[in-house]
């Protein structure tokens, strides 16, 4: 399933759906074009390389939590992930009436404060992850009713992992 973003870049908005193929193989939509992408990290996640449609692109891309640096050659290039409607991304295509919340970071869920069925008004807590030695409090980015939580206490979650889904059309 694929993965949308939503990045500010220079300033502009840009917005990007990537799906993982496996082996660090991806196929990017930007702009209505598709892209066979295959990115190699270099080191410790924050420099990688790039292949696009089979051709390298002399590109590094540091990432310090939402904000990325694109390196392409001698031109600096800054970018920073939107944090839109509560979450990083969304999962799937966006369907009319439902919010997808995925993981804003990589950590461990401690709680989950609500279950399918509940109702829930925007910044409602919805469930607390630890990453980096911090508790996060996540909120909810609309009311509605929650139709599926992904997440139990104890589970490790990816940045972009579907955590939960939120009718926003319910009529309760």
């Amino acid at each position: 399933m694929a993965k949308n973003y939503r990045l500010i870049v220079q300033n502009g908005l840009q917005e990007v759906a990537i799906e993982e193929n496996g082996d660090g193989m991806y196929v990017a939509d930007f702009e209505g074009r598709k892209y066979s992408v295959e990115l190699e990290s270099v080191d410790d996640n924050t420099l990688f390389r790039l292949w696009v449609d089979g051709e390298r692109i002399p590109i590094a891309i540091r990432r310090d939590g939402m904000s990325l640096e694109v390196f392409i050659g001698p031109d600096r290039y800054s970018a920073e992930i939107e944090r839109s409607a509560g979450a990083l991304t969304q999962s799937g295509p966006a369907i009319e009436g439902e919010v997808r919340l995925t993981a804003p970071m990589t950590g461990q869920v401690t709680e989950v404060l609500v279950a399918a069925g509940d109702e829930v008004e925007e910044g409602d807590p919805l469930l607390v992850m630890v990453a980096m030695k911090m508790n996060n409090e996540i909120r909810s980015p609309a009311g509605g009713r929650i139709v599926e939580v992904s997440v139990e206490a104890g589970d490790a979650v990816d940045q972009g992992d579907l955590m939960l889904v939120i009718d926003t059309e319910s009529d309760s």
